[in-house]
């Protein structure tokens, strides 16, 4: 069960103990725990009051509520106030003829996790997953199993966590079954290394894109991913990451409804988008941008956004940008620095469409031999190389965006100062009688700069502060801006320039004579092909990228 689902009334309401703390696996217990432990929060209690909290850890003493059996801080099982142990009644038991429980091995708020073992096949081991008997009977809670138990049998990928089988107990309480990880949460492996290596933490969440893209594949959204829901398993020098909890995952069924609605907000706010933290429909690009949340987390060693409680972050995820991964770690990559700000847009539409497309581009980075979408090949050296090139590619391209970005601004300052001052003169000199008098006197000139200084500067203030607030610190936009603007300013000069050649050309062949310079309806003429062709440009480079 995730932690965002809320105990129902009636039942052992942890948030009324004041001191409870998410507990997390220690390295000398974690080989023993599965993800599936993960049951609601796994809390510790306050040690006061024992009238209230009977049962205590001998190994940490912290004291806990009636229900639970084991100590989730160390997974010792919790003894009563006369140092007699308790004994959990499923242990020993047989379920389905199946699955024999060997022991507790997790404790949540909600629920118990167990070892079982399979009857007929001895070495078969199992993570059995049960709700507190009085959660059994509230429909919301019910829902939530129901949902996690379909969705993770559901989808195959070896990214996800699996589900073999859904029973009840014979008391009446839902359980599931599945695979028993050995390993260490995400999480709690962070607590120890800080932040991880570049390569490290590529090819951790290129699993974690294999396997989200089969969820989506099969319309289910996870909707609370975040390293907590990220289970460590194997070799943690070269892990495979299983995803877990699909407790609040979205699935629309055949008429299309589903157990939460807009409106509703649900997951973790350090990892939530923009438009789910808004209550807003819930779509794959809410997993596309906690992936990418995840991937600042790994490379930096913090959190996008961690604020004292989470009502000040959900208005930072709203309304801030996540300091600049490179500002924390000058080491991280430019053009990876580009790809997470990118899957961390604020706008869904400026994400990567898919899981897939975040998975390509981060290939560029991973330097094992684990390909596209988590199959694993035999890179030759070769391939190798040109991943190491692709990758060098989208570091120079991305290193080189804010020069190109400010040459394209003072280009386009320049185009647009120019044009105007061109098209005034031009409309006097017309008014004029287009003759070589015509032309402005300095005070004319001098106005005429003065006026348009005044007309631009509020405009060209408040767009240098949009950029230096907004843009610049964020590479993707940089990135974004340049490829969109380049092709329409030097399409814009080059038409002037070439209709300014065309004309001389016209002038000296046709006329054999400077016409030009009596003439301003050329330069009329000029300004409005310039603006034409730039407008085209502008069209075609939006549906270009509308394409791809």
């Amino acid at each position: 069960m995730s932690g965002t689902v809320r105990p129902p009334p009636g039942g052992p309401d942890v948030s009324s103990y004041p001191e409870l703390a998410t507990a997390r696996s220690t390295p000398g217990v974690s080989p023993n725990l599965t993800a599936m432990t993960r049951l609601g929060d796994m809390t510790g209690a306050p040690s006061s009051s024992g009238a209230e909290l009977p049962l205590s850890c001998p190994t940490c003493g912290t004291r806990y509520p009636g229900e639970f059996n084991v100590c989730p801080k160390d997974a010792t099982t919790l003894v009563g106030a006369a140092g007699e142990q308790v004994v959990d009644d499923l242990v020993g038991q047989v379920l389905r003829d199946t699955y024999k429980i060997i022991r507790v091995v997790g404790e949540g708020g909600m629920g118990r996790v167990y070892e079982a073992r399979h009857v007929r096949i001895k070495n078969k081991r199992f993570a059995v997953k049960t709700l507190h008997p009085e959660y059994a009977r509230h429909e919301e809670v019910l829902a939530r199993f129901s949902r996690e138990a379909e969705a993770s049998a559901t989808i195959k990928s070896a990214n996800v966590m699996q589900v073999f089988d859904v029973d009840e107990t014979p008391d009446g309480r839902p359980f599931m079954v599945g695979e028993f990880l050995e390993g260490r949460e995400l999480a709690d492996y962070l607590v120890d290394v800080k932040k991880l290596r570049v390569p490290a933490a590529i090819r951790i969440v290129r699993q974690i894109c294999a396997g989200l893209t089969a969820a989506h594949a099969l319309g289910i959204v996870h909707r609370d991913m975040k390293p907590e829901n990220v289970y460590l398993t194997g070799n943690l020098d070269a892990p495979v990451a299983k995803i877990i909890d699909f407790g609040i995952s979205k699935a629309a069924d055949a008429t299309g409804s589903n157990l939460t609605k807009t409106g509703m907000i649900m997951g973790t706010p350090a990892f939530m988008a923009p438009e789910q933290a808004r209550g807003d429909k819930v779509t794959h690009l809410c997993d596309v941008y906690a992936t990418g949340a995840i991937l600042y987390t790994l490379v930096t060693g913090r959190r996008p956004f961690d604020k004292p409680d989470a009502t000040a972050t959900l208005t930072a995820v709203l309304l801030e940008e996540p300091t600049r991964p490179r500002t924390l770690d000058p080491t991280i990559p430019e053009g990876l620095e580009a790809i997470i700000q990118r899957a961390m847009a604020k706008s869904p539409s400026d994400r990567f469409p898919t899981l897939a497309d975040l998975d390509r581009e981060l290939a560029a980075y991973d330097e094992s031999a684990v390909h596209a979408m988590g199959h694993t090949m035999l890179a030759s050296s070769a391939s190798l190389g040109l991943t190491a090139n692709r990758g060098a590619g989208r570091d120079v391209e991305a290193s080189s965006a804010r020069p190109l970005f400010s040459l394209i601004g003072a280009l386009s300052l320049f185009l647009v100062v120019g044009a105007l001052l061109t098209l005034v003169s031009s409309i006097a000199r017309i008014a004029r009688g287009s003759t070589l008098e015509a032309n402005l006197t300095g005070t004319e000139a001098v106005v005429v700069v003065i006026l348009l200084v005044v007309a631009l500067a509020a405009p060209v203030a408040l767009a240098v502060a949009h950029v230096r607030k907004i843009i610049w610190g964020n590479t993707a936009r940089v990135l974004e801006l340049v490829r969109r603007w380049r092709w329409p300013v030097l399409v814009g000069l080059a038409a002037y320039g070439t209709g300014s050649l065309l004309v001389r050309v016209i002038e000296t062949v046709l006329l054999r004579r400077a016409a030009g310079a009596a003439w301003p309806v050329w330069d009329l003429f000029l300004v409005v092909v310039a603006a034409l062709a730039t407008g085209v440009a502008v069209l075609g480079t939006r549906e270009t990228n509308r394409q791809s």
